[in-house]
């Protein structure tokens, strides 16, 4: 009888185990069918994409970090060394242009990290206030990973000062420059491998 008890157990827990495998795997192809859905603001596969960004480092208040970007095989390639004796912080942004974000909610991010602590950034207008947030990575991924930002979970800020009020609230319609920055009090090297950025 604990035999018979033992077999039927085994078989009742492998049908939930293929039940559950095969429920995860639909998830994860409906959400890559979502994914695909979602629109482009950046693939890095245009001709004069690496002219639409800008690099600007710690040095522009006496920093002495080092950082910059390439596009290769049409993927945007974050890279440099961070040195906290000074500013600490490397970052890169788009050039301000019209990035279509009306009626968006935020943006989905497929990239390879070092395991360090990157920030999305984004700005309105000409403006010099940076809305911000952070995402980790993995050290020495296999696979890409994906992070998905909504635009409310952004943070004000003027020079590294946190700012409030109505006034300074993220308007995704006004939005006209996005970046990454690395800011998080370490010394050493870093790199961020950016696949593409969606909106949904």
């Amino acid at each position: 009888i604990l035999m018979k008890f033992v077999v039927l157990l085994t078989i009742l827990t492998t049908a939930l185990l293929m039940h559950a495998k095969e429920k995860d795997s639909s998830i994860k192809k409906e959400d890559s069918q979502q994914v695909a859905e979602y629109t482009v603001v950046h693939n890095f596969k245009e001709n004069d994409a690496s002219s639409k960004w800008v690099t600007v480092n710690d040095n522009v208040m006496g920093g002495r970090s080092k950082g910059g970007f390439v596009i290769k095989k049409d993927r945007l390639i974050f890279s440099g060394a961070t040195n906290t004796n000074g500013g600490g912080f490397s970052s890169i942004r788009t050039k301000p242009q019209n990035l279509d974000f009306q009626d968006k909610q935020g943006v989905i991010i497929k990239f390879k990290g070092d395991g360090r602590t990157y920030k999305f950034d984004a700005r309105m207008g000409n403006s010099s206030v940076a809305h911000r947030v952070d995402f980790k990575t993995k050290a020495n991924p296999k696979d890409w990973q994906t992070v998905k930002i909504d635009f409310a979970s952004l943070s004000p800020s003027w020079r590294g000062m946190a700012l409030s009020g109505r006034r300074f609230e993220l308007d995704a319609a006004n939005i006209r420059s996005i970046g990454f920055m690395i800011y998080d009090k370490k010394d050493g090297p870093f790199e961020l491998k950016v696949d593409w950025i969606k909106a949904y």
